[in-house]
């Protein structure tokens, strides 16, 4: 089979496409591992584990363990109000993780995919990996890696060939957040927002994956270091 591509945004596409389905099926070789560590515990044993308070590397972070620290956090709401836990779906988090990457390289924030036929919905996204759920719902966020006071300014540091980052009122430096205070922090906007918190509180949707991808090269750009995330839901009935 040959295929011809006539322009560079099909090219782009393409490419874009193709990166999808590796990371799918590297993915797959990684979701047993990756629920037995993470997703069969409960969230107090989850944070309970040493990772839990160390601050994130935001130059090479553990992706997977921030990923399960926003699906466990996510659980703490839920039972906080007291509705069941949401249960792991590997089709859920392989959508949401797709949709998280391409916002943070492809540089925009919305539920729709431009760039890409495949993952132009949420819907879409979701059923390349799976079928079974008649209900799908999907928060998005775009939230800062430090933290900070109400406002930060930014230093070059030659030296280092990078930026730094200073809270505005002391120019103390930020420092990035724990696993689990972000985790937390980020569902705390989530349940501060009425669309979101519908969502994370609608005991129609059992199953969740979630996903945060942090911006490359975080101190070499003058905009404060983020991440994007995803969160997709699934209810069966």
């Amino acid at each position: 089979m040959c295929i011809v591509i006539n322009d560079a945004e099909s090219f782009s596409n393409a490419m874009e496409t193709l990166i999808v389905f590796v990371i799918y099926w590297y993915s797959q070789l990684c979701l047993d591992l990756h629920k037995k560590q993470y997703y069969s515990l409960e969230e107090s044993r989850f944070f309970a584990l040493p990772k839990s308070e160390q601050l994130i590397p935001l130059n090479n972070p553990d992706t997977l363990f921030l990923d399960a620290a926003v699906f466990h956090a996510s659980n703490e709401v839920r039972r906080k109000y007291g509705l069941p836990a949401f249960r792991y779906d590997p089709g859920l988090y392989l959508a949401s993780s797709g949709h998280a990457t391409s916002m943070v390289y492809r540089t925009f924030f919305n539920h729709t995919n431009p760039y890409s036929p495949y993952e132009r919905t949420a819907q879409r996204r979701v059923e390349l990996y799976t079928k079974r759920f008649i209900r799908i719902g999907e928060n998005i966020g775009k939230y800062q890696t430090l933290v900070s006071g109400d406002y930060m300014v930014a230093r070059w540091k030659r030296q280092e060939n990078e930026f730094e980052f200073l809270n505005e009122s002391d120019r103390r430096p930020c420092v990035p957040f724990t696993y689990a205070a972000y985790a937390r922090f980020v569902v705390e906007q989530w349940m501060a927002s009425p669309p979101h918190r519908s969502n994370l509180m609608n005991p129609a949707y059992v199953y969740l994956g979630c996903a945060a991808r942090l911006s490359p090269e975080p101190f070499k750009h003058k905009k404060v270091p983020y991440a994007s995330l995803v969160q997709n839901f699934g209810g069966e009935q």
